[in-house]
């Protein structure tokens, strides 16, 4: 049986369907869990929402001392990565359609927006790794439309390891959706020029956050903090960005978590004019700017978030085999869990999973000796990732 209480009549053993109002100020946040104590109870829950909605069919008993009730709901990786897939592609045509009606000049619908939003920070409360390896899988000649759903998916993967509520997770992801909605406006044949851009070229480039925030601010309903990180994504924390110069806390969270998803998937995704730089390489350029292009705590948390070696790394072992990292390790970011698919000889070979921190001090022991481009080895990830 539904019923809807005050946040400060909520109770440990109580079961949370959602939270909020359904509006963009207090979009309706779906939980799905039984809050097990008053800390989770903060966690979970916004300090500020008016309404939660309960399932008193689903409340158990608590004892003092006690953890009560269902852990939040996780899948396997296999079985999100079904979900997740689902989601990317239904956003690809989401995005297709929106950055097609901005070509036109006609209405934009942002109906579908928060409903996919909602979908994907369920997913990564589910298993952050489906969408982390989902990354790993994106059609490398769809990058106008691909780009954005990669950098709301960043956001909220990066938003989450720095502790935001989920409401917060619904606004970063909806800004990273529609932080380049004025690059419809660009022609084709400047975004995807091989060679270098001309000075009047790049400054066409350049206007594109004030067009993206100029388009959006028209719409209804649009977040303030949505439109001020379409705006900033592009700002750098020494004020060496555009189109303000902006410098440090001048620069919105929202905006400050954007800049970094935008540049890491910018940096590692296949382009008509660059190839794509393997995740780890990328990571490690942005933590030597730490500090001068971004905020040092972002940089911290978002190698934290992805793993030194991120998810679908493709790695040659010490022992000479070669495999992809399915897992990353938040204690030991150097031991990651690795399956092995290849023989020192890249002949292919029975796929294994080896927990390098597991194995450490045994004979079996091994370290990450390099990592490569799959894409030089025509290595297909998608066929062993999931599997």
């Amino acid at each position: 049986m539904f019923q809807c209480i005050k946040r400060s009549e909520l109770k440990p053993g109580m079961f949370v369907v959602s939270y909020g109002l359904g509006t963009f100020d207090s979009p309706i946040v779906r939980v799905g869990a039984h809050v097990l104590n008053r800390s989770e109870i903060n966690a979970l829950i916004e300090d500020d929402a008016e309404q939660v909605l309960i399932d008193t069919s689903h409340a158990v008993a608590s004892r003092p001392g006690e953890h009560c009730g269902a852990a939040p709901v996780t899948t396997s990786l296999a079985e999100e990565l079904l979900i997740a897939r689902q989601l990317y592609s239904e956003a690809v045509s989401y995005v297709k359609q929106f950055m097609g009606d901005v070509r036109r000049g006609t209405d934009i619908d942002c109906s579908k927006a928060m409903p996919l939003m909602e979908r994907f920070v369920q997913s990564v409360f589910r298993n952050d790794t489906a969408a982390k390896t989902l990354l790993k899988l994106r059609c490398y000649d769809e990058y106008t439309y691909t780009h954005s759903i990669n950098v709301s998916v960043l956001a909220v993967l990066l938003g989450k390891q720095l502790g935001l509520a989920r409401s917060k997770l619904l606004m970063l992801g909806l800004a990273g959706l529609m932080h380049d909605t004025g690059k419809a406006r660009i022609p084709e044949k400047i975004l995807n020029k091989p060679g270098k851009l001309t000075k009047s070229e790049f400054l066409a480039v350049q206007v594109h956050p004030l067009e993206s925030y100029n388009i959006l601010r028209r719409q209804r309903d649009v977040p303030p903090e949505v439109l001020r990180a379409v705006l900033e994504h592009h700002e750098r924390h020494d004020g060496s960005g555009y189109p303000r110069g902006l410098k440090g806390e001048a620069i919105s969270r929202f905006s400050r978590i954007i800049v970094v998803a935008d540049v890491y998937d910018a940096l590692t995704s296949h382009r008509t004019y660059k190839e794509a730089m393997a995740p780890a390489k990328a990571l490690s350029l942005m933590f030597q700017c730490r500090g001068r292009q971004y905020d040092p705590e972002d940089i911290d948390h978002f190698v934290r978030c992805l793993g030194v070696f991120p998810v679908g790394s493709f790695v040659r072992l010490s022992g000479g085999e070669f495999g992809i990292v399915t897992s990353t390790n938040a204690v030991r970011p150097t031991k990651p869990q690795i399956k092995v698919i290849l023989d020192a000889r890249m002949r292919p070979q029975l796929p294994r999973v080896l927990d390098l921190e597991a194995l450490e001090g045994t004979p079996l022991g091994q370290d990450i000796a390099e990592v490569l481009n799959p894409a030089d080895h025509k290595i297909d990830l998608e066929r062993f990732l999931g599997a």
